[in-house]
């Protein structure tokens, strides 16, 4: 096992980001705190409490390692993005405003050279600067509005990332027996139990799930963060997922960053909660003649090859409708599309990005950036893969635009 990424590299570089995030926008603020002549303590304090989170962030990334976090240390990445994460578009504002700046003063400065290699009869009128009220009245906008992220951030960490939302999507499946038209499935993807701070937010997301009474349910893949503990914090709640046609499940890459013993214990676990774990191997959905089929693939993406879609397949017909549970979509082009019979792939694994905009139709995501299919529906040709924006949170337990997702499939023998 341990088929963890090395994040050293990027620790450090990140780190090196944080700390030139801090220092430029607390050097701004304490220059301007310092022209509206407020008291020393408005702006010693912010680089005291910039110290303390550099040496907390140090001292979480040395004890732990970033995909291993527990719930204790998924509040403390909570309270340092909270400090960090609003920074970004202040710093981001202050640097056009900075850039700007620049800009006028290199024109005023070419202008003065030029003006004076050239003879002038009649002199011109010099520009007139700012005036002291209206550089007070900017500075003290600009910093009023810094407010605003610290809202928002402080909103996506109380109530977006546990506002689940029920996403209804329809479509046709290659095979399906008219018999099973209609049949609703409901997929939810990356729990992340170790980032739940109680048991409190799945319970939430079974009310929902149970309300749209779903023929089966499927979870693909990431049950917990590593470790094998993080299991109890959802275990009852688990085992209470229940559908007519059973649930099922895969394996994503965090059940793989453990060592072998705590893999074992991770995968005994699911399976004493009644969860049908499906590792490379296949089930026929309403009985063993039936034509649909819902098979499952170990995790293949993020440095692991655990999967087998051979095995995965084995036993399915020409005429079976195939539905293969794979948590990480970027196997979908590579193992799926052109090369097996599987009409529909269900995968999580990207969160959606955690951060991005949904709004009228439109999406957007950095995670976009990184993932061909990033979240949501994609297909080529008779064959789809749906991407779901997952239950949980990896490292900053934060959702911006992007709230966790509970999917429900209606699926169509034929197109209506």
């Amino acid at each position: 096992m341990n088929q963890q990424p090395n994040f050293t590299l990027f620790s450090i570089i990140a780190g090196a980001i944080l700390v030139v995030l801090d220092v430029y926008v607390l050097a701004h603020w304490t220059k301007f705190a310092k022209r509206r002549q407020l008291r020393p303590m408005w702006y010693n304090i912010p680089w005291i409490i910039a110290a303390a989170f550099l040496i907390l962030n140090i001292a979480i990334a040395l004890r732990r390692h970033f995909f291993r976090l527990d719930s204790t240390d998924t509040l403390l990445v909570g309270l340092i993005t909270f400090w960090y994460l609003p920074k970004v578009p202040i710093m981001l504002f202050l640097i056009v405003r900075d850039v700007l700046k620049l800009m006028l003063l290199v024109g005023s400065t070419v202008n003065r050279i030029f003006r004076l290699g050239v003879k002038q009869q009649t002199p011109k009128p010099a520009v007139l600067a700012p005036s002291e009220s209206r550089r007070t009245f900017l500075g003290k906008a600009t910093w009023s509005l810094a407010a605003v992220p610290y809202v928002i951030t402080g909103s996506s960490m109380l109530s977006t990332v546990y506002d689940f939302q029920v996403m209804p999507v329809e479509l046709v499946l290659p095979n399906l027996p008219r018999s099973m038209d209609g049949l609703k499935i409901i997929q939810i993807s990356d729990i992340h139990a170790g980032s739940f701070p109680d048991y409190m937010p799945f319970q939430e997301a079974l009310r929902l799930v149970t309300e749209q009474r779903p023929d089966a349910i499927v979870i693909t893949g990431d049950f917990v963060n590593a470790r094998p503990e993080e299991l109890s914090i959802i275990a009852r709640d688990l085992e209470r997922l229940r559908a007519p046609e059973g649930v099922y499940a895969s394996l994503g890459n965090h059940d793989h960053y453990n060592s072998p013993a705590e893999h074992k214990q991770i995968v005994s676990m699911v399976k004493d909660l009644r969860v049908d774990l499906l590792i490379n191997e296949n089930r026929r959905i309403g009985g063993e003649n039936s034509r649909l089929v819902l098979a499952g693939m170990d995790n293949t993406g993020m440095r692991q090859d655990f999967g087998r879609i051979d095995l995965a397949l084995r036993g399915t017909l020409p005429d079976d409708a195939i539905i293969l549970m794979s948590h990480d979509p970027t196997f979908w082009d590579r193992g799926i599309v052109g090369q097996t019979p599987v009409g529909l792939t269900l995968s999580g694994h990207t969160h959606g990005g955690q951060f991005g905009v949904q709004a009228f139709g439109f999406e957007w995501s950095p995670a976009q950036y990184v993932y061909k299919q990033w979240a949501g529906l994609y297909r080529t040709g008779d064959q789809v893969i749906y991407v779901n924006r997952g239950l949980g949170t990896v490292g900053p337990p934060v959702r911006v635009g992007i709230p966790p997702e509970i999917t429900v499939f209606t699926l169509r023998s034929h197109v209506a």
